[in-house]
């Protein structure tokens, strides 16, 4: 069963950002809620979500923030594996499908309402983007649910079906999921990015360069290639020649 869950109107959630701005994580604790009287539901099919469920979730996101020092600031290695652990959490617990994940009142709704304090703990300075939804590759946590819907690889064959959120950094998804009308839309095709950039010996001064020239050259194929109609090894294939061209381009350069 597929549960709607609340959004936030647009000018309540930028009253709420202000309300929070410079509050301490402490503060932002003690005003969470599971509800607003400014939430509202999509009129599409479903269910709406219990709030216990709300509940339960914002507890699971607090347990995965407590465990990286919150409510001490975080360093960058603790936000990184925070956010591979909510990621984790968030899609494959919350029940959150597609259709719903791309509303940004949504997240809005669960950034200032739900879990304000471990938003500005993530990202103290509230930017509107980390929590109005106003652009979901950039929320603080819609960006991580996307982030592990495309690479979420059940076909795999790991135990952890989750293990290729901690091959790229946030910079580097973010270089794919900024391409998402023609790159990141695909599951398929980022699930293979991944894999082959593993099997890749890229000197880490020169990630970023390889990756970016990479993309441009799939960017410039996806005009001739379908890739998600590539078979998985073929697919790989491809896209290990096209890495090895960027490594010998970057590396000449």
């Amino acid at each position: 069963m597929v549960h709607l869950y609340p959004r936030l109107l647009p000018a309540s959630a930028a009253n709420l950002r202000e309300e929070c701005l410079h509050r301490s994580v402490e503060y932002l604790r003690d005003r969470s809620a599971l509800s607003h009287p400014a939430m509202f539901y999509a009129a599409t099919g479903g269910s709406r979500l219990p709030e216990r469920s709300l509940g339960s979730l914002r507890e699971a996101v607090l347990a995965c923030a407590t465990e990286r020092g919150y409510p001490a600031k975080p360093g960058r290695r603790q936000a990184a594996g925070f956010d591979i652990d909510v990621a984790t959490v968030l899609h494959r617990d919350s029940g959150i499908v597609p259709a719903e994940a791309v509303a940004g009142d949504l997240w809005a709704f669960l950034s200032l309402v739900v879990l304000p304090d471990v938003s500005a703990w993530r990202f103290a300075d509230l930017h509107r983007d980390r929590v109005l939804g106003t652009d979901v590759t950039r929320h603080v946590f819609g960006r991580l649910w996307w982030r592990a819907h495309l690479l979420y690889d059940e076909d795999g064959g790991r135990e952890d079906l989750y293990a290729s959120l901690s091959v790229l950094n946030e910079s580097d998804f973010d270089q794919i999921y900024a391409r998402r009308t023609s790159i990141g839309g695909s599951p398929h095709l980022v699930r293979a990015i991944v894999r082959v950039w593993q099997t890749l010996d890229v000197p880490p001064n020169a990630e970023r360069r390889v990756l970016r020239d990479f993309l441009m050259r799939v960017l410039r194929l996806n005009a001739f290639i379908s890739f998600d109609s590539l078979p998985a090894e073929v697919l790989d294939e491809e896209l290990e020649g096209v890495f090895r061209e960027s490594l010998s381009v970057v590396a000449g350069g």
